[in-house]
C-alpha cells in the first residue's frame, strides 16, 4: 500500500541502471580522486566565468580556458582554433597510462605533449549564450578524455556521445548541460537562433538525473544544485534524488570509492 505513495521515477530502470554503470565507469577511469576531492559544481555565474570581452573569439577563448582548468586538463595539449583555421583533423593520441585531472589553480601534473595540438572550435553563434558554449566546450573535451582513454563505455561505441554527456556532467557541468539540453523555440520566431542551441543527446530527464547523481555522491544541497537551475528543472530534480535515494544498492559502491 505504501508503494502508492511514492514519487514517480524520473527515468525509467534501464536507464537507470545505466546511468549508475557510466558513473561507476567514470570513476574508474577518469580519476575518482580528481572527482572526489577537487571537482567542483560549475555555476554559469560570473564568479566562475568573470571578464568583459568585445569579441566573439574573446568571449569564445576566454570561456574556452575556463572550463579546461575547471575540467583539470590544463595540462593537456588542447588549442581552441577560430572556425576558419579548424581542419577538423583526427588527433594524435596522447601516452597515457591512465586519465588524471587536476582542476586546483596549482596544477602541478606533468605537462603532455603530442605530435599536434588536440584542436577544438566553436560555433560562432554560440558566443550570444555562453551557457551553451560551456557546456559545448565541456562536451568536447569529455569525447577528447574518452577517446584518448580509448575505455568503452557501458553499451559500446554506440553509447559514445551519450556517455561522453555523462563525463561532462561528472567534471562538474551539470547545470549547464541541463539548461542547454532543450531550448524551446517560444512564440517568437524572430529570437530563435537554433545555431546557436547546444546539440544535446541524451533528455533533458536524464541529464537531471546525472546532474542529481553527481550531486548525491559529492553532498551538493539541492539549493545550491538548482540555484541556477531553468526554473521548470527544479521539481525533476528533487524527482531525480528521490528516485537516486531509493537505489541505495546502486549508490553506495560507488560511495564506496572515496
Amino acid at each position: 500500500m505504501l508503494n502508492f505513495f511514492r514519487s514517480k521515477p524520473l527515468i525509467d530502470d534501464a536507464s537507470c541502471e545505466w546511468m549508475f554503470d557510466t558513473f561507476a565507469w567514470a570513476l574508474t577511469h577518469f580519476d575518482h580522486q580528481e572527482f572526489f576531492l577537487r571537482t567542483r559544481l560549475i555555476q554559469p555565474t560570473n564568479d566562475f566565468f568573470p571578464g568583459n570581452i568585445d569579441s566573439r573569439h574573446g568571449m569564445a577563448e576566454t570561456i574556452f580556458n575556463h572550463v579546461v582548468k575547471y575540467a583539470g586538463l590544463s595540462h593537456w595539449p588542447l588549442q581552441l582554433q577560430a572556425p576558419q583555421f579548424f581542419s577538423g583533423q583526427p588527433p594524435a593520441l596522447l601516452d597515457l597510462s591512465a586519465v588524471q585531472r587536476d582542476s586546483s589553480a596549482a596544477n602541478t601534473l606533468p605537462v603532455l605533449v603530442a605530435s599536434q595540438p588536440l584542436a577544438m572550435t566553436y560555433n560562432p553563434q554560440q558566443a550570444a549564450k555562453p551557457g551553451d558554449l560551456a557546456s559545448s566546450y565541456a562536451h568536447h573535451l569529455a569525447q577528447h578524455v574518452v577517446a584518448q582513454s580509448q575505455q568503452l563505455p557501458p553499451g559500446g561505441a554506440e553509447y559514445f556521445n551519450a556517455s561522453t554527456e555523462i563525463i561532462a556532467i561528472f567534471m562538474g557541468f551539470g547545470v549547464m548541460m541541463a539548461n542547454s539540453a532543450y531550448t524551446f523555440r517560444g512564440g517568437c520566431g524572430s529570437c530563435y537562433n537554433a545555431q546557436a542551441n547546444r546539440q544535446a543527446t541524451l533528455s533533458e530527464d536524464n541529464v537531471i538525473f546525472a546532474l542529481a547523481l553527481f550531486c548525491r555522491l559529492k553532498g551538493i544541497p539541492t539549493g545550491v544544485a538548482t540555484r541556477n537551475l531553468k526554473g521548470y528543472l527544479k521539481r525533476n530534480f528533487k524527482q531525480a534524488l528521490k528516485q537516486i535515494d531509493r537505489e541505495s544498492a546502486r549508490l553506495q559502491p560507488l560511495l564506496a570509492l572515496k
